[in-house]
């Protein structure tokens, strides 16, 4: 999965514990495929609260960021009542927002799922694709690594 190559050191991320309910599993008590993309989005709302442009920020300033692509890759099932973490880490944001996913299981350690998200930035109400990232993201990415590069290493961890 491709990194921005304009920006090395410490990354943008954000792990969360989660665990599967019932609500999420099929008849044979395994995570249907489809709730996959929504433990992608609450890690990304999380993800976007950290860099501090959240969804609401996003259209306060005009803009709408649909996702326009979603990868997945199914490695082992998520079971009625796993514990996992998901990590959603900002991959690039100059012309896109691209973000990508990583399901770890608890307590094997194992990859469970991988994934990545594309958003673009959509002026509205004209609907008008951009194609460089507005200026109110561009300021936020950046003043949320130097909140992280002020932060001492001990302090590092996710939020």
């Amino acid at each position: 999965m491709k990194t921005n190559s304009k920006k090395a050191g410490p990354t943008l991320s954000v792990t969360l514990p989660m665990e599967v309910g019932f609500y999420d599993v099929d008849s044979y008590r395994i995570v249907w495929h489809g709730n996959y993309p929504k433990y992608f989005e609450i890690a990304r709302c999380k993800l976007l609260s950290k860099i501090g442009f959240t969804y609401a920020d996003m259209e306060e300033t005009g803009y709408f960021y649909p996702v326009v692509d979603l990868h997945t890759k199914y490695i082992r099932p998520l079971r009625f009542e796993q514990q996992f973490e998901i990590t959603a880490e900002l991959k690039e944001w100059e012309h896109k927002l691209v973000i990508d996913y990583l399901i770890v299981d608890v307590a094997t350690r194992d990859v469970v799922t991988k994934g990545q998200t594309t958003q673009f930035a959509v002026k509205m109400p004209e609907e008008i694709t951009q194609f460089d990232a507005p200026k109110q993201l561009l300021d936020s990415v950046d003043a949320a690594f130097k909140a992280l590069a002020d932060e001492k290493p001990e302090e590092q961890g996710d939020a």
